[in-house]
């Protein structure tokens, strides 16, 4: 079996492809999501910020905040923070202070609880390589995600619709809170109005034909099962961790699904 900086390695190029896809200048094949399922745009920063190194994303992610801050659901990323294991909070911390996160929106440093911005001179890197960004309109054409949320707020409502367009998806109340990273009370109140509104069926099911997508590739599953990876490194023992990675659930985390082939 490969070692954890293979799994870096391998996560380290799929997420530049899903951020090209998002809009960022890497010089890297996109991730089509027609093809390879849809990209959560919270569960992306947060992989991106367990795997971040010093290269172009420590300028490019803090940029990409700046532009897109009113299509990022903070709630839900707040969550996901808070979520994680203190060891894995940690090292997000970590590599948010590495990063130039200090020219992120207030908004955004106030999740990850840093209260300076930064130099003058290190906010004009990162307007210059703002530039460099795809526009919103092309972005929305490529992100499901992001499209759905310019038609309907940054909200999870407008999550929620993006996971009706996933072929074959159980809408089901308890998985789509996990999945969402947001109560089961909250998504049973959408459903139902997205029931009452002939958007759904009694089913839970889209009531009008929609262009369909296989899954998701990068979710909040996508951070857990990442979370878990990195673990299953601590086993001195190859059988402790092939047991490990055979125990993640990859259903939507085609991200994962790719790592952990990889290493076979």
């Amino acid at each position: 079996m490969k070692s954890i900086e293979s799994i870096q390695e391998k996560a380290r190029e799929l997420i530049k492809g899903a951020w090209v896809t998002l809009g960022m200048p890497f010089d890297l094949p996109v991730i089509d999501e027609k093809e390879e399922g849809i990209i959560d745009v919270e569960g992306l920063i947060m992989a991106t910020l367990l795997m971040m190194e010093e290269d172009r994303m420590v300028t490019d992610l803090p940029a990409w905040l700046n532009r897109f801050s009113s299509l990022i659901n903070h709630q839900k990323l707040k969550t996901m923070v808070k979520a994680l294991s203190q060891e894995h909070r940690t090292l997000i911390l970590d590599n948010v202070n590495k990063a130039l996160f200090g020219s992120a929106p207030k908004s955004i440093r106030n999740i990850f609880n840093l209260t300076e911005p930064d130099s003058e001179a290190v906010s004009e890197t990162i307007r210059m390589r703002g530039r460099k960004l795809n526009t919103i309109p092309n972005v929305a054409q490529a992100s499901i995600m992001i499209h759905n949320r310019l038609l309907y707020g940054t909200t999870f409502r407008a999550d929620l619709i993006t996971l009706t367009h996933i072929k074959g998806f159980s809408m089901n109340g308890t998985r789509l809170a996990r999945l969402l990273c947001t109560n089961d009370s909250t998504i049973s109140r959408l459903l139902k109005d997205l029931r009452d509104s002939s958007f759904l069926d009694h089913d839970n099911e889209r009531t009008e034909p929609i262009e369909s997508f296989p899954g998701m590739f990068i979710s909040v599953q996508s951070v857990w099962n990442l979370c878990e990876l990195i673990d299953a490194f601590k086993f001195s023992f190859e059988e402790l961790r092939r047991g490990a990675f055979e125990s993640i659930d990859f259903k939507q985390d085609g991200f994962g699904r790719k790592i952990v082939a990889d290493l076979a």
